[in-house]
């Protein structure tokens, strides 16, 4: 593969994730949005099960995209110079991927706890991304 093919890829790859971001970040201001409207007593958007399912497949598609981001920020990390600055800062952005990947991981075995006790907790609604 050329070295124009592997950028255009890595794009394509990063309009991907940030597109998928961008629909998992509207489907959490739904979840947020329904319970607010469960507090102030109005009619919800969707059922509290529902709520439970979309914040349980929420949240694999956020860990999906967080583990494409990883796999963008190690090729970026090896195709840049050794040694060199631009490698250390694509460095601390992959340890940073790697961080961001445990709490995905932690974020959705709450959100598995959540649907298997058919109970939504404020950890669904503090933090519906990441």
């Amino acid at each position: 593969m050329t070295n124009d093919n592997n950028d255009t890829l890595l794009l394509d790859l990063q309009l991907i994730a940030t597109t998928t971001f961008i629909i998992t970040s509207i489907i959490s201001l739904i979840i947020i949005y329904n319970e607010q409207l469960t507090v102030t007593k109005r009619d919800n958007l969707i059922s509290e099960q529902q709520a439970l399912n979309l914040s349980f497949y929420n949240r694999i598609a956020v860990l999906i995209v967080v583990i494409l981001t990883l796999y963008l920020s190690y090729m970026s990390y090896k195709e840049e110079e050794v040694g060199s600055r631009a490698q250390y800062k694509s460095f601390l952005i992959l340890g940073t991927n790697i961080l961001t990947i445990i709490s995905a991981l932690v974020l959705l075995y709450v959100a598995y706890l959540n649907k298997k006790e058919r109970s939504i907790t404020p950890s669904d609604i503090i933090n519906p991304l990441l």
